[in-house]
């Protein structure tokens, strides 16, 4: 069905742009990229490169890393109160607890690598444009981009001086709640040669899901940022950039909602009615989400030439503060009274580089670079009136003898109190080179290597404590203390790639190329000494890419094609840890054996006429485990999908998902949006709509292939209406997003005192729910 409605629409532009009638000469602006650390035209790059302007970011209400996945089908994002924000691209990313992982798509900011999605959370005003680059991309940015690279660039200081303004305001139909937002920035020249660029925005939100215990409605949000650059040029020949950037958020973390529960659990957890629409839940209060960042970074460029010398040296410091708590794990038994985790991140890069210039018959990119990434993390989960029999011989991290609570003269309930603090140090040295061989007027190779040489220090205390409910007498306890334990690595990644220019306006490329993620400690598992001794090993990726760019109907149509097949050895997953009779939220990271990701992309963009432009994008994408032995769902029987009973005992004891796909990976993703302008009076006045609409495949949110965590398709339709006045100086919009009030999740997790698989909790995003706003911009 899609390719038949992706064809008609193909052929329907065909038709536009070939009549008469809309041959007005409008035609699509050239797209300059630096995907390849040199700037080049985006047909030139011989890889499946996605990039996004000015005018497509602003057009679209393009504020954050979330918002991408509006028009990058490619790519998703995965966030929430109790796991790390995860970016993926063809289905690939990293969702883990254990703090000494790293992710496998990389995000920078104006060529400097942030050491977690999770420090992605600048606001997208002013930014140039976004480069997002799909594949392994180990060979010029290293190895945290296996998967691949998020690349934001923000705008340079304008030669002449220019003021912009513009806020919003946001309201959802049926969730409580509203979301103002102020994005404001400040350029010009303060000398010959120096000018300096300020930026400032803000974002004020009220909770959209309800706590019912407290009253109140989570979570609740202030967000100020403020980010300046300052560029020098003393010469023609040598420009510096000082980027300095600043961020705090004050705010609630959400609530843990349920979406299914065991009939007992249903009946415990009333008046909260379970359900895919759900978004009340119980708390003890005290829900928090607080975060500060602050980073500099000072980029050197220096043409002497021939080639070009580059440093770009970055310091960036972070501090996250959160706490979720729960009232009733069990209905009305079970209170996650904390659960507090407090990590504190400082990054150092320092990167030397050379790039060719001038050169007609071989281009190349050659440099090193260090990281160094330390991460502290002190956590701590206080779980109070858990029932000694759900405890005993089951509960994580310390089992409680059965009949303990006999002992204790009939009690039936036990406390947990468990802290876990850790200190990682990454530390990575990288040389990389990467040239381009111009062999004849058409043919084109482009090849390269980096050496990395890696190391991973951790410093891991743990301790946890049983106690009686009633008198807070001690039960069990225990404590884990490490020394300083390192692993290490030293690998090489590479590429090369063919781009043949079948005719002016039409290339072809192939490509082969590699990526790695280093091997690290499974620091949030529960056996501290085994995690320590037995380190995850790297994950590896080997990709075959296949590729056809063209721009078509006199520069009006551009239509870009991707196939490509990748394998993960060794991919580094999280799976939930299910003990014999039951399980409370534990995890551990393990190796899955064998990740294939395969598929193909499609992307276009069409001007079939001075006021109108249309862009899409589809994607079909199998990511399936080939090889992975890992443990049973929640309440798997031992004749049910992959399950393996070792021990003839008739209980699933293990399983092989063979076969299975990953996890928040769906088959079939599209976007396509398409703005109409309309001039009124004259050229100063303008009305335009625009209609951005995405549809995405079923999807499933466990690695486990749990029956119970599958989300059907779903498509979301967005509307904007608004006047252009004073030369494009002033606008005012009215938009509605999700026109059709679709209600999505974006994240399912099993959590089940009882091994009961339908026990499961949901994200409900504030997007799940139709939205109406206004905008208003003015510019000088």
């Amino acid at each position: 069905m899609i390719k038949k409605n992706y064809s008609k629409l193909c052929l329907a532009f065909s038709f536009l742009i070939a009549s008469d009638a809309y041959s007005g000469g409008a035609q699509l602006e050239e797209v300059i990229v630096t995907a390849q650390k040199r700037e080049q035209n985006l047909q030139d790059v011989p890889m499946a490169v996605t990039a996004i302007g000015r005018e497509l970011i602003e057009n679209n209400e393009i504020n954050s890393i979330q918002d991408l996945t509006k028009v990058v089908p490619s790519l998703r994002f995965s966030s929430d109160a109790y796991i790390n924000s995860a970016v993926n691209i063809r289905g690939v990313g990293t969702n883990v607890y254990s703090v000494a992982v790293e992710p496998n798509v990389s995000v920078m900011l104006d060529g400097v690598v942030l050491a977690r999605n999770s420090l992605a959370t600048f606001d997208f005003a002013d930014i140039e444009r976004i480069e997002v680059l799909r594949g392994p991309q180990g060979t010029l940015f290293g190895k945290n981009a296996s998967a691949g690279l998020v690349h934001v660039i923000t705008r340079d200081p304008s030669p002449e001086f220019e003021a912009r303004v513009r806020s919003s305001f946001e309201q959802p139909e049926n969730f409580p709640g509203d979301f103002m937002k102020l994005q404001t920035s400040v350029s010009g020249p303060l000398s010959k040669g120096l000018g300096l660029r300020v930026t400032a925005y803000g974002k004020q939100s009220n909770g959209h899901l309800e706590d019912i215990q407290q009253n109140t409605n989570e979570p609740d949000s202030v967000f100020f940022g403020l980010r300046s650059k300052l560029r020098w040029d003393p010469s023609e020949a040598l420009t510096l950039r000082l980027n300095l950037e600043h961020q705090v958020k004050d705010g609630h973390s959400g609530l843990m909602t349920y979406r299914d529960g065991n009939p007992s659990l249903r009946e415990r957890s009333a008046p909260i009615e379970f359900g895919e629409h759900n978004r009340q839940a119980r708390s003890h209060g005290n829900n928090f989400s607080d975060s500060k960042t602050s980073a500099a970074s000072l980029s050197v460029d220096w043409d002497v030439g021939s080639f070009v010398l580059s440093s770009v040296t970055a310091f960036r410091e972070a501090n996250n503060h959160d706490n979720i708590t729960v009232y009733g794990l069990d209905g009305q038994r079970g209170h996650l009274r904390s659960n507090v985790t407090e990590i504190d991140i400082e990054t150092f890069t320092q990167e030397f580089r050379i790039t060719s210039a001038n050169n007609e018959r071989f281009e190349y990119t050659a440099g090193v670079l260090w990281f160094d990434n330390w991460v502290k993390e002190d956590y701590d989960r206080d779980i109070t009136d858990l029932p000694a029999t759900l405890v005993a011989g089951t509960f994580v991290p310390i089992a409680i003898p059965a009949g303990i609570g006999d002992g204790l003269g009939g009690a039936d309930a036990v406390n947990n109190y468990d802290t876990r603090d850790a200190v990682v140090e990454i530390q990575n040295l990288g040389l990389f080179a990467e040239g381009t061989w111009h062999l004849a007027d058409d043919w084109h190779v482009t090849a390269g290597a980096r050496y990395i040489d890696e190391s991973v220090a951790v410093v891991l205390d743990t301790s946890a404590q049983l106690s009686y409910t009633g008198t807070g007498t001690e039960l069990q306890s225990s404590s884990f203390s490490s020394p300083s334990v390192t692993t290490s690595d030293k690998t090489v990644t590479g590429k090369i790639a063919l781009l043949y220019d079948w005719a002016d306006d039409i290339t072809a490329y192939g490509s082969i190329s590699t990526g790695y993620r280093g091997a690290t400690f499974d620091l949030a598992g529960e056996d501290e000494q085994a995690a320590l001794d037995n380190p995850v090993d790297p994950e590896k990726a080997l990709a075959y890419e296949f590729g056809l760019k063209s721009r078509l109907f006199d520069n009006r149509l551009e239509l870009n094609v991707a196939a490509f097949l990748t394998y993960f050895e060794d991919f580094q997953a999280q799976i939930r840890d299910l003990q014999t009779t039951g399980s409370i939220v534990a995890h551990r990271l393990d190796n899955a054996g064998e990740l294939e990701t395969r598929g193909v992309e499609i992307e276009f963009q069409a001007r079939p006429f001075e006021a109108l432009t249309v862009g899409g994008a589809v994607l079909f994408n199998r990511a399936v485990f080939n090889e992975f032995v890992t443990q049973c769902f929640a309440g798997q029987r031992a004749d049910e999908g992959g399950a393996i009973d070792s021990d003839g005992d008739g209980n699933c004891d293990a399983q092989d998902v063979a076969g299975g796909v990953l996890a928040n990976a769906p088959k079939r993703t599209v976007s396509i949006n398409a703005r109409y302008e309309h001039m009124l009076i004259d050229v100063d006045n303008v009305l335009y709509g625009q209609i951005n609409t995405r549809w995405q495949d079923d999807v499933q949110f466990t690695n486990e292939q749990q029956p119970t965590t599958i989300q059907e398709g779903y498509g979301i339709t967005d509307l904007r209406f608004g006047w252009l006045g004073a030369e494009n100086a002033f606008e005012l919009a009215a938009y509605v997003n999700n026109v059709f009030a679709q209600s999505y999740v974006v994240m399912m997790t099993p959590l089940s005192v009882a091994n009961d698989r339908r026990d499961i909790v949901h994200s409900l995003p504030v997007g799940a729910d139709r939205i109406y706003g206004v905008s208003l911009a003015y510019r000088w």
